[in-house]
């Protein structure tokens, strides 16, 4: 059963979605000249608190990790208990934040329990930074419990903090799916400079609703080009490692590559679903060289990781995400250009069932089907510049309008899984849902298109 926006209005089931969408469209810059300039990030003399964070990253089903960003030199400790009132908390040890590392760390909080919910305080120094009370967090279910996974997907947060402003204050109040991810251009840097850098993740950190989603919502993230370094950057970029260093210094992912191939990619599980997290940068050939078999977007040791990861999951689900679309009519800086290897893995996922993609770097909200096969959504923008999606006949569903995110629901606690999509826009809400079949899923079904959804009004000339 499709369950669309139709559906919903019929139910007045979201009443927002009635009217055109509040958030409005925007010309993204070419560089951010003539923005204000951002403050350096830099350490603040006196009374210690928290420059930013603290941000749930990777939590397990018996483990969470949460970063922080202190506002100068400091011993980072954190207490955790089963209750709000932090009875018999635990006082977990984490590191000391450094000049290195721009007072940034990640503390690692072990031995919890499957699906429950903990209560934690933020020190420094031995004394809170966390105002009462407590936040807290869900633990992940135990690995291949079957279940309900929602999670939400995003990409394209613009120059500033403040242009994905309207959508984290959203998505920090309803805070209605269980894990976050980035897909990249999480900031638009466009730099190696590790001051920059670092400046850049510090601005896009301390907007409000963010910080008041990942303070509860787990998040985990990737990069694509912006944050990585200038527009369509490969792994050919001097200064790479810069990139990655402060990437590394800003998220609490489960790991960071692999030993001997350095990168940002990584995989976790919750439930009944594996999540295969991407670096399409690192190592990447530049998108205009020759096409043949040496091409590649993952590098080598990477595609190896992935195919072996999705030939070893037990999980219902396989997740795989990244900044680049996989859709066959890709623009240059995507999966078309690199026709070999996409050829490659896509014919070493075809035996495996519950395999989907998540991408974002368009700017544009999209569904597709790639090859009658594999659904792919690309998402965006959170706070970017809009672009037009442009035609394709794998498209089932496209939203140039509006700052929005995507949510994914997976259910696999009956005989056959569920899939269902949701569109979200900043201002309007849920403004598509479908329920997409098993058989849809593995390509045994055609996705029909959505219905087109509406369009934002054109801004009124002052008079």
């Amino acid at each position: 059963m499709n369950l669309t926006r139709r559906h919903f209005l019929a139910a007045s089931l979201i009443p927002a979605a009635t009217q055109a969408f509040v958030s409005p469209n925007t010309t993204h810059p070419s560089d951010d000249s003539k923005l204000p300039p951002l403050d350096p990030d830099e350490p603040v003399e006196g009374p210690l608190f928290l420059k930013a964070g603290p941000m749930l990253g990777h939590v397990a089903h018996d483990r969470a990790l949460i970063w922080v960003k202190a506002s100068n030199a400091s011993k980072l400790t954190v207490k955790v208990a089963s209750g709000p009132a932090m009875q018999n908390a635990r006082v977990i040890s984490g590191p000391a934040l450094t000049v290195d590392s721009a007072f940034a760390g990640v503390v690692e909080i072990p031995d919890l329990e499957p699906g429950r919910r903990y209560f934690y305080v933020v020190m420094l120094d031995g004394d809170a930074v966390t105002a009462p009370p407590a936040a807290s967090f869900v633990t992940a279910p135990a690995p291949g419990l079957t279940g309900k996974v929602r999670f939400a997907f995003v990409s394209c947060s613009g120059y500033r903090g403040y242009m994905a402003a309207a959508s984290w204050g959203e998505m920090a109040i309803r805070a209605n799916f269980d894990v976050l991810l980035q897909l990249g251009d999480n900031h638009y840097a466009n730099t190696t400079d590790l001051a920059k850098l670092r400046a850049n993740y510090l601005n896009h950190r301390v907007v409000g609703g963010f910080r008041e989603l990942t303070a509860k919502v787990p998040c985990v993230g990737v990069w694509d080009d912006h944050d990585f370094g200038p527009n369509d950057s490969d792994g050919t970029l001097p200064g790479k490692e810069n990139s990655l260093r402060a990437f590394r210094e800003a998220w609490a992912n489960p790991s960071f590559g692999e030993d001997g191939n350095p990168g940002c990619y990584f995989q976790f599980t919750r439930g009944d679903v594996d999540f295969f997290m991407l670096d399409v940068r690192y190592h990447r050939s530049p998108d205009k060289a020759e096409k043949n078999a040496s091409k590649t977007m993952l590098g080598a040791k990477q595609l190896e990781w992935l195919k072996r990861g999705v030939a070893a999951s037990k999980a219902r689900f396989k997740v795989i995400a990244g900044g680049s679309v996989i859709e066959t009519g890709g623009p240059l800086d995507s999966w078309a250009s690199y026709p070999d290897e996409r050829r490659a893995l896509l014919d070493a996922l075809r035996e495996y069932e519950g395999v989907i993609f998540v991408s974002g770097d368009r700017h544009f909200t999209a569904g597709y089907q790639i090859e009658g096969r594999w659904i792919e959504v690309t998402s965006g923008p959170l706070g970017s510049g809009n672009a037009s999606c442009p035609p394709s006949p794998e498209l089932w569903l496209s939203c140039s309008e509006g700052k929005m995110w995507s949510i994914f629901e997976l259910d696999t606690s009956g005989a056959e899984p569920r899939l269902v999509y949701e569109l979200w826009h900043a201002g309007s809400g849920l403004t598509e849902r479908r329920e997409l079949t098993w058989d849809q899923v593995n390509g045994r079904g055609k996705i029909p298109p959505s219905p087109p959804l509406p369009k934002v009004p054109a801004p009124k000339k002052a008079k």
